[in-house]
Parts: structure tokens; sequence; C-alpha cells
């Protein structure tokens, strides 16, 4: 099936109709394919801001919250953090392991769903980076996750979760785009993105070398600074800090990245 069809399937207004479980098998083989190649320099920028940001040394517990494949987490475990992986695809806490064991790096890797994270006062820091936050069908389920969070961590403890930033999404909203990935995969994107629930979905055709097909449909709900902000103290967390990327710009109307910082009192 082509993303055209998937699209055709739409409801109503076009807005795509993902599975709501879209993410319990979403980030399995094709996904992987798309990821694993990734900027390794990114993923230092990327862990070194988080450092710095939430103010952590070396032999803290931190919690990599929707690890994937591991290039934060095991960044993270080789500079010297006692880091727990949770992730919900097995797949990617495979190649976790792999790297991992490539880098000599100790590390807890646990297959949940962050729902069910049942830790309390375990963890010095935890961070939700690069959208993993807002796949669930409901709001509440958002909220349940960042409640599941704020028990998890030590009072001081600080959270960072690292989105796209909704106000971005509405004003720079492309219905489709395509890129070339490096083993010779094209893969094409057709998006929606519904204004009143502040959900964006998307179909990924992949079309590979060998001229075969495959399909990925994903579906989160993206937000806005304010709203966050709302959901992290109703938590009861409090924000202390915001960004548009993770250069340290200045978080505003044109940053694609929403960052933020909360703390636990």
């Amino acid at each position: 099936m082509l993303a055209s069809d998937a699209l055709a399937r739409a409801g109503r207004g076009g807005i795509l109709e993902a599975d709501p479980r879209w993410y319990e098998t979403f980030f399995d083989r094709d996904w992987l394919a798309v990821a694993v190649g990734q900027d390794e320099e990114r993923n230092r920028e990327e862990v070194a801001f988080a450092v710095e940001k939430l103010g952590v040394e070396s032999g803290a517990r931190v919690l990599d919250l929707a690890c994937g494949h591991g290039r934060h987490a095991v960044e993270l475990a080789a500079r010297g953090f006692r880091v727990t992986g949770l992730d919900i695809s097995g797949p990617s806490l495979s190649i976790a392991r792999e790297r991992a064991a490539e880098r000599l790096a100790e590390i807890e890797l646990v297959q949940l769903d962050m729902r069910e994270l049942a830790a309390e006062l375990e963890y010095d820091a935890v961070l939700n980076l690069n959208s993993a936050f807002g796949y669930f069908p409901s709001e509440e389920e958002d909220q349940q996750v960042l409640e599941r969070v704020a028990r998890a961590l030590v009072r001081g403890g600080r959270l960072l979760i690292d989105t796209i930033n909704g106000l971005w999404i509405a004003g720079n909203f492309q219905a489709r785009g395509w890129r070339a990935l490096e083993d010779g995969t094209v893969m094409t994107e057709d998006r929606t993105y519904e204004a009143i629930t502040g959900r964006s979905s998307a179909v990924w055709t992949l079309i590979h070398a060998d001229g075969t097909r495959s399909e990925l449909v994903h579906s989160m709900r993206v937000y806005t600074c304010p709203e966050l902000c709302g959901m992290l103290t109703r938590a009861g967390l409090e924000p202390d800090g915001v960004w548009g990327g993770v250069d340290g710009s200045e978080y505003g109307l044109d940053t694609r990245r929403l960052i933020v910082r909360a703390r636990k009192p």
C-alpha cells in the first residue's frame, strides 16, 4: 500500500487516522534503517547540552525515557553516568545493547511502555529527547507519563524534554516532503496537521534500492510551551528553563524545537 492510498483513507477534513497503538511497532526494522545512521557529532552535541542543562555529574543516576536504539543512553553511560534506558521497542533495545557492548559501557535497558514507569525517588535526572512524547491517543495519557516521571525523580532532580515546537509546526506546515537515505532508499512523507487537537501525523513510504516498498505511519500530539509547562506544573514539577535548540538558542515562534527543563521541588 502506498502513502497516497493511506491518505485516501484519511478521516473527515483530510486528517490521517493512524492506528492508536502505532508506536508499538513503528520503531522496528524500517524505522531503524532510517535512524541508526544519524550523525554521531550531533549525538554528542545533544548529550553535552543535556548534561549541562540538567546539571548532573558523572555517577549520577539518569533515566533515558524512550531511549530508542540507545544513542544518547550509551553516550551517557560511556561518560560515567549510571544509566537506565527505557523503551517499548525490542529491536531498538537490541541495537542499544550492541552499542553499549562496543563502547564497553555499562547500562540497564528495560523494555516497557513509558506509562508504566514505576520507579520512585530513583533518578537524579530524566531525559526525553527527539520528540519522544505525545504519542498516546489522549492528553491525559501524556499527563500520566509526566506524573510517573515526577515520582521517579529524587528531590531536586530534573527532567529535560525535547519535542517539536507546536507553534513552528502551525506556521511551517508542509503536506509533502522527501529525502534520500545513505543506503539508496528514498523516503517520501505525506503529512497532516489537525489544528483543533494539535496532532501531527505522517505516512512514510520507503522506496528501497531493490525497488521494494514499505510504509510507516505515525501520529503525535505537539504542544506549545505554555501547554507543556502547564502539564509539567500539574505533575508536580517546576519548569525552570526553556530553549529553542541544543545550541542553546532562545525559544520562539521560529524555532523548530521546544526544549523544557523542569525541577522536582
